[in-house]
């Protein structure tokens, strides 16, 4: 993800900007919908979309926000309270 590059070479304007990024990572990371359409081949699209925005979260969480950025700090803070939490942790630790 180009965010988290951008993130690399100027982290403090990126913390500054992480909350107006916060609605595409949310809408990403919610389940998928189930329609009697939806295929395989799109459960795991999404599925690796997810995994994919889950290692660009990984690595902006490393970022410190100073505060400046609440919405993302939660946001991080359910998803390691959630079914991601373990994934996540293995993405910090080891990157």
């Amino acid at each position: 993800m180009m965010l988290f590059r951008l993130s690399q070479v100027a982290p403090t304007a990126v913390a500054q900007r992480l909350d107006e990024a916060l609605p595409e990572l949310e809408k990403t990371m919610k389940d998928v919908t189930v329609t009697k359409d939806t295929v395989k081949q799109d459960l795991e699209r999404a599925s690796e979309l997810q995994r994919s925005c889950l290692r660009a979260i990984a690595g902006l969480s490393k970022i410190r926000t100073g505060g400046s950025a609440p919405a993302f700090d939660a946001f991080v803070a359910r998803l390691e309270q959630g079914k991601w939490a373990g994934e996540l942790k293995e993405l910090r630790t080891g990157s």
